[in-house]
Formats: structure tokens, C-alpha cells, sequence
């Protein structure tokens, strides 16, 4: 049964056994508005009718008085003059009513009613119910009617709440918690764990809880809210997925500091570089960050290169711990050597091997394969330990085995054999460890008795990876291998040209390089992909050669917004810079299969730049943390690196050979 309270001047306000007989509520009239006040204050009033129509001054002390003291209850206005709307707008009235259906309205206003009736007496039983059920209880629980009213609270949502029953029954929902996870008007069950409540005086409860709604006989009837402290063993669990939280927080900062001394670790001078004739390319995947696989590749500065891999037998710490070994033993000698300017592989070799040795546990081994390669007389000296036969593909195509006689190498057993090849007819070289050679083949064979056909059809490292790639279905370890291919000495076509160092020649030399293109019968696609590619690096050749623009002063102007300014100066004809030649050379060659090979070599009169510090990093996959993500330096050169299918630099860095093999699936 609900309680109606009116607020009247008038003795005869709405004559009851007319109007207000058969509603199921109870009604109670004032004239006063210190005892109305009282009587929403000290009783359970459901709605306030204020008479308006002579009293307006009154009533709008009494809604003033009830923002004041917090008290939100259903509220209407009866008015007969049209200008109380505007006057009585914003202040928490429900809705205002007139002469016209004045019964009606009440019933809309207050749910009253024979189809309000109904629906109260559904709230009733459920609070019955619930009020038989819910005192014993260890959790709170509020009860909200079908328009999320309070209509039932027990005592541990009141001893939880700060509140007595009796303020909860006065309150809405969103008073009682200033913050809190329910939508009540989604009408659907939702569970809530330790979910942060806010309090009325500001205390923060975490609570787990749940709200559910209610129905009699197919109508919704309102929303059952329970909620209580979290348990013992909720706060375990919370505890516990804080610790796994902390500890993966914990590994990958390790992982980072493991990544980063590893890369201090590799020494990788040749990777992306043209030496001599012959283009080296590297690939490193590892399994882990700290892997049994490392490598390097060292300029002697003399010619010659020397590559190596490093298998550690074996997976984990400890693999990973003699593969650094072994690498850093190798890196420092060989920098020792070329101070002195006496280096020899066998010397090395024998250095290195007394040194692992003592250092590697009687059960482990270690596989390793150097490969010194000399370009003044096209020779290559090898030493391999364990690992695969180098692959070596002829200028007729054909694909050998390269095979060196030595056992890995062990605490108490290491024999040294150096075995030279000669590489005048060979146009490239597969150097790898067995991670390539013992993954599984579509077919479910090794994929080592189908690794020299691919080999041998590749032309560069990312031909190689991609057929790879389609022909493997299980790898389970490290991947580590050298890709090394020899430039054509001679040329179908071929055209030089030089251009000054400014903006505008640049955009020209763009379209001479084009025009050769198109005069040489290479498709639109084919212009539009080397498009940007060359305008790439064509900018690099102007902004870091010609320029001398460092990398790190390129991204100071980038971030300051002068950088177009700077490079407008600079390509003045006034400026000393402008006279500077920019030599550009268009090659094109037939292969064998019927492809071409499309050469674009760019050069500049700059002082380069350390090739090593870009390629190092884009030998990796890229399956594991990349440094210097945030920064712009290089990334022109990885992203013109995808476009094309080969990029190499002279060793000073301020020569790059843009290769582009035509007619080949576009990579």
C-alpha cells in the first residue's frame, strides 16, 4: 500500500470518494510545510502531490527545503496557470498535472491503480519473501521495484552501507552508492567481481556482487542486488594474479635487458653490404631471446669476410650461455687481429677452440661453421664443426654440397680442418645452421632433400624465404643462415646520369630512372612499386649525403615542423651544398629462367653511414623485440628493404644497389 502525501491551502482539495476512492494507497493531506517536511522526513511517504494552484510560494519552499535535506521522492505539481511550467521547470518535479484527467494522471504518477495494484502486490510478495530470507544473511541485499525504487533493504546491506534501513528506504540507488557497476535498466543478470562501491561519505568498499532481475508470471518486477566482502579465497586468487602479473612484468624486462645484450653481443658488419662482387644477407630467427643459435659477420677491412654460425647444443640458459661465449671470444679476437693486422683463420681457430673447450660441460657439444670468404682472389675457406654442408650454386645452375670433415666440437675431442673452394663460377652461397635442414616439409619429410632445388631457384634472400616459408610446416629451432649472391658483371642495358642536390632534380632524376624503365618494356605495376623505393632513397642520398643531415637531426627537424624549410634552403642555388653530384646508374640483365634483374645504384659524395648499426636488427624475423621502434632512424631503408627484393650498401654507406628481379611474383 503506498503512501500519498498532499500538500493543500485548500479544505476541498480533490474530493476523495470521487477521485481518489478505489486507488490502492493511502492519503494524507497538510497545510503546513514545516509538517510536510516532517512527514517525508520521519515516514515512509511513496509520493508528494503539491497544490500549486494556490500556494505556488509555499511549495517552492518545500522543494527547496527537500534539496537541502537530500529527499528524492516521486513529486507532481497540480497547477491551473500555464506560467507555473516554466517557474516550477528543473526542480525535481515528476510531473505536473491539470483539471484534465486529473485521476488518470494521479495513477500515472504514482503507478497507482487497478494495474499498479497488481504490480505492487508483486513487489509485496517478492519483499516478503526476500525480508523471511535475506535478515540471516551474511551478504547485503537491496531490492528495487520495476522503476529501480528502493523497496527493500536487509540489515547487512544497511550495516555495509553506513545506513539505517529506514535512510536506504528513502534513497535511490545511485545515493546510497555514489559509484557502482549495475545498470538496472538493462534488465539482465551480470556477476561483479571486486568491483570498487563509493559511499555516500566518500568510503570506497571493494565488493563482489551480483544483480538479478525479477519477474511474476512473465513481468518484469524489479532488480534483487546482493553483494558482500570479498572472501578469503577470492583474495587469494587476487593475490595470486598479481604475482603471475609481476612475474611476466618481471620476464619480459628481463627479456628486454637479455635482447639488448645480445645485440651488444652479435657483431653483424657485412649483413645488407656489397664487398667485391658479392651481397651478403643475413636471417636470424630464434626460437627465445636467448637462444643456442648466434652469429656474426666481420670486415677484415682487407677483402676478405668472415661469417660464422654458432650452434650450441641443447636448449635453455645453458645453450644460449656458451653460444655468447663463443661469440664474444670470436668477435674480440678477430678485432685483435686486424689492430695488429695479422689475422688468420687457423690461428683464430685454434685460439677459439682451446678457449671453448674448458668452458663447455663433458655431456655437451658445440656445432659451428666459419666461412672466410676472400674477394681479391674468389676464394672461400671453410671450417666446419657439426654443421650442414655449405650450398653452392654454379653459373649453370647447379647446386653442391660444400663439405668440411670436422666432429663438433667437445670438452675432450676438437680436430681443425680448413678446406678451401674456389669461387670463380659460383653465383651465390647458402651458409646455415640445421634449424633450416631438419624442419619438416609439407610432405612430412625433412625438408634438407628439397633444400637445394630452392636454393638454386632463389635470387635473393626473400625469394628463398618465401618459398621456404610455403614449404614448411614445422620448425622447433633456431633458424640462422647467410645468404651471400654475387652481382652481374655484365649488363643488357645500362644507362648513367648525374643530377645536382636539390629537391627539384631529385624529382627528375626520378623520371629518368622511370623512363628507362618504360623505354625497357618493365610494366606500370612493376614503375609503381619501385615508385617509392627510389624516392626514398634517392632523399637519403640528398638529406644525409649531399645534406650531411644526421639521422638524429632529421628527427629534431621532423619534431620542430622546420624540416622543409631547411631542406628548401639547402637546395638553393646558392648554397654550397647545391653543387654537389648525386650519380645515379640504371642496369638491367637478363637471368636464365627468362627474368630480369633491374640494378639501380645511387651514390652521393656524403660520409656514409655505419651499415651494420641498421642491418643488424633487420637480420632478425622480427618474432622477437625490435630496439629503437619509437625512433625515425632507418626506417625508410626497412621499409624500402620490403619493397624490393634486394638492398645493399657499399661498405662506406654511401653507395646502395636497389635490386628488383622482373617478372617474379610480387613479394
Amino acid at each position: 500500500m503506498k503512501k500519498i502525501l498532499i500538500f493543500t491551502k485548500k479544505s476541498n482539495f480533490f474530493d476523495t470518494s470521487d477521485i481518489l476512492c478505489g486507488l490502492m494507497s493511502s492519503f494524507y493531506t497538510v497545510s503546513d510545510t514545516d509538517e510536510c517536511i516532517s512527514m517525508l522526513t520521519d515516514s515512509a511517504v511513496s509520493g508528494l502531490l503539491l497544490d500549486a494552484s494556490g500556494s505556488p510560494d509555499e511549495c517552492f519552499q518545500i522543494l527547496s527545503d527537500m534539496e537541502k535535506q537530500g529527499i528524492y521522492i516521486h513529486t507532481a505539481v497540480y497547477i491551473t496557470d500555464d506560467r507555473y511550467f516554466a517557474e516550477f521547470s528543473g526542480l525535481g518535479i515528476t510531473s505536473f498535472l491539470t483539471d484534465k484527467n486529473v485521476k488518470r494522471a494521479i495513477c500515472s504518477v504514482f503507478g497507482l491503480g487497478e494495474d499498479a495494484g497488481r504490480k505492487n502486490s508483486i513487489v509485496h510478495r517478492l519483499v516478503n519473501r526476500l525480508r523471511s530470507l535475506a535478515e540471516s544473511l551474511e551478504q547485503g541485499v537491496i531490492l528495487l521495484d520495476s522503476e529501480n525504487r528502493i523497496v527493500f533493504a536487509n540489515k547487512a546491506g544497511s550495516d555495509m552501507t553506513k545506513m539505517s534501513v529506514k535512510e536506504i528506504m528513502k534513497k535511490r540507488l545511485d545515493d546510497i552508492f555514489l559509484s557502482h557497476p549495475y545498470s538496472p535498466e538493462s534488465k539482465q543478470s551480470a556477476v561483479y567481481e571486486q568491483k570498487e562501491h563509493t559511499l555516500a561519505d566518500g568510503t570506497v568498499l571493494t565488493l563482489d556482487s551480483t544483480i538479478t532481475p525479477a519477474y511474476e508470471r512473465d513481468e518484469f518486477s524489479g532488480n534483487i542486488i546482493i553483494f558482500s566482502k570479498p572472501t578469503g579465497h577470492a583474495l587469494d586468487r587476487e593475490k595470486e594474479l598479481e604475482l603471475l602479473r609481476f612475474q611476466e612484468k618481471y620476464h619480459s624486462t628481463q627479456q628486454a635487458a637479455a635482447f639488448k645484450k645480445q645485440m651488444l653481443v652479435i657483431k653483424d658488419e657485412v649483413s645488407g653490404t656489397v664487398t667485391g662482387r658479392y651481397g651478403f644477407e643475413t636471417y636470424f630467427k630464434p626460437l627465445d631471446i636467448m637462444s643456442g643459435d648466434i652469429y656474426g659477420s666481420i670486415n677484415i677491412k682487407d677483402g676478405r669476410c668472415l661469417l660464422y654460425i654458432i650452434d650450441a647444443m641443447g636448449k635453455g640458459l645453458s645453450a644460449s650461455v656458451t653460444a655468447l661465449q663463443s661469440s664474444s671470444f670470436i668477435n674480440h679476437s678477430v678485432e685483435m687481429s686486424i689492430i695488429k693486422n695479422d689475422f688468420s683463420l687457423s690461428g683464430m681457430l685454434t685460439h677459439f677452440i682451446h678457449y671453448i673447450r674448458d668452458r663447455i660441460m663433458d655431456e655437451e657439444a658445440l656445432c659451428a661453421v666459419f666461412a672466410l670468404i676472400d674477394t681479391n682472389t674468389d676464394n672461400l675457406y671453410v671450417s666446419s664443426f657439426g654443421m650442414p654442408p655449405i650450398l653452392a650454386c654454379h653459373t649453370d645452375g647447379t647446386v653442391t654440397r660444400l663439405k668440411t670433415p670436422n666432429m663438433p666440437i667437445m670438452r675432450f675431442m676438437a680436430n681443425k680442418e680448413i678446406t678451401k673452394f674456389p669461387l670463380a663460377d659460383i653465383e651465390k652461397l647458402l651458409i646455415y645452421s640445421d634449424g633450416l635442414s631438419e624442419s619438416v616439409g609439407n610432405d612430412g619429410s625433412l625438408f634438407f632433400t628439397r633444400l637445394p632445388e630452392v636454393f638454386g631457384a632463389s635470387g635473393t634472400k626473400k625469394h628463398f624465404l618465401k618459398r621456404v616459408n610455403s614449404e614448411i610446416t614445422t620448425n622447433d629451432d633456431d633458424m640462422t643462415f647467410f645468404f651471400v649472391s654475387t652481382l652481374p658483371k655484365e649488363f643488357e642495358k645500362q644507362e648513367n646520369f648525374s643530377v645536382k642536390s636539390s629537391v627539384s632534380e631529385i624529382q627528375q632524376a626520378s623520371e629518368k630512372v622511370f623512363d628507362f624503365m618504360r623505354k625497357n618494356e618493365i610494366g606500370e605495376d612493376e614503375v609503381t612499386t619501385f615508385e617509392f623505393a627510389m624516392q626514398e632513397m634517392l632523399m637519403n642520398a640528398l638529406e644525409h649525403g649531399s645534406f650531411g643531415i644526421s639521422f638524429s637531426q632529421k628527427q629534431e627537424m621532423i619534431v620542430s615542423g622546420n624540416y622543409d624549410s631547411v631542406l628548401s634552403i639547402k637546395s638553393s642555388d646558392g648554397s654550397p651544398d647545391h653543387d654537389k653530384d648525386i650519380d645515379i646508374i640504371c642496369r638491367l640483365t637478363p637471368l636464365k629462367d627468362g627474368r630480369r634483374t633491374l640494378i639501380i645504384t645511387i651514390s652521393d659524395t656524403g660520409q656514409g653511414f655505419s651499415v651494420s648499426e641498421i642491418f643488424k636488427f633487420n637480420s632478425f624475423d622480427g618474432n622477437l623485440c625490435h630496439a629503437g621502434k619509437e625512433k625515425y632512424n632507418g626506417r625508410g631503408i626497412f621499409i624500402t628493404d620490403n619493397l624490393v627484393d634486394g638492398l645493399f650498401y657499399n661498405e662506406r654507406g654511401n653507395t646502395v644497389h636497389i635490386i628488383r628481379i622482373l617478372d617474379s611474383q610480387h613479394i
